[in-house]
């Protein structure tokens, strides 16, 4: 029986030597001094990506409008699509751990061709044509990164975009059977000044380097207004579908 008050001695006297020990770790951490780089104390990075865009870009028209008095009319408004590659360079501002804002500037195309349409060749007879499209045009996208880490390596993205859109060409054609091509007439002049397109990609980031990485998402963006100002005259707009791929470098 006197086994059990010195064993409840000796755990007490251990218990209180733990506490003390903690207790002079706790006083030892709160005095120690502790340094940092300079990345690690950043509340925001600068960055760039460059970006690749392998899209296929299709027709739509504005409430189905192919417009009155042009030079063809149109028995379906469903068009082939052409894959294109776009270019653009990115500005980034990390505004925290999990959310980016960007400002780019690149070089899009488009392009697609409308079937069966019938075309006003200039003499009394109506043909039958393939009318297609080629379009290029300067591009200012602003987009906002949702991103949320899987790992330590890798990161989910969401990223909504809207794109400012500068078309600088536009070039129709006319393909006739047993005919050359005929171009539909220059109508560079009357292109629309300014255009948006609103979008969106999901996708994730692999980080190679705690400042390098690569990124794979899957997107959409359409185009908000006409390409071409003219009343008698289609109101098309582009729809893209597919890649965005790249390499971020974080400053």
């Amino acid at each position: 029986m006197k086994i059990a008050p010195l064993l409840l001695l000796l755990l007490s006297a251990s218990w209180t030597m733990a506490q003390e020990k903690n207790e002079q770790k706790r006083k030892d951490k709160k005095d120690e001094i502790v340094y940092y780089t300079d990345s690690e104390v950043k509340n925001f990075r600068l960055g760039v990506a460059l970006n690749a865009n392998p899209v296929n870009t299709d027709l739509r028209l504005i409430n189905d409008d192919f417009g009155e008095g042009g030079a063809f009319t149109a028995t379906s408004d469903e068009a082939s699509g052409t894959w294109k590659v776009n270019y653009h360079l990115d500005l980034i501002y990390e505004l925290s751990s999990t959310f980016d804002l960007s400002v780019g500037f690149g070089y899009a195309y488009g392009g697609y061709t409308l079937g069966d349409v019938n075309y006003f060749g200039g003499g009394l007879d109506t043909l039958a044509a393939d009318y297609q499209v080629d379009v290029s045009m300067y591009t200012v996208p602003v987009k906002i990164n949702f991103n949320s880490s899987i790992s330590e390596v890798f990161d989910l993205e969401v990223v909504p975009m809207v794109e400012l859109n500068f078309i600088d060409r536009y070039q129709g054609q006319f393909l006739v059977a047993g005919q050359e091509p005929q171009a539909l007439g220059n109508v560079n002049d009357s292109l629309q000044s300014t255009n948006y397109s609103v979008g969106i990609m999901v996708g994730g980031q692999y980080w190679v380097t705690n400042d390098f990485g690569f990124f794979v998402r899957g997107g959409i963006k359409y185009m908000l207004n006409q390409m071409v100002d003219i009343d008698a005259f289609p109101r098309e707009t582009l729809l893209n579908l597919g890649a965005n791929v790249g390499v971020r470098y974080n400053f």
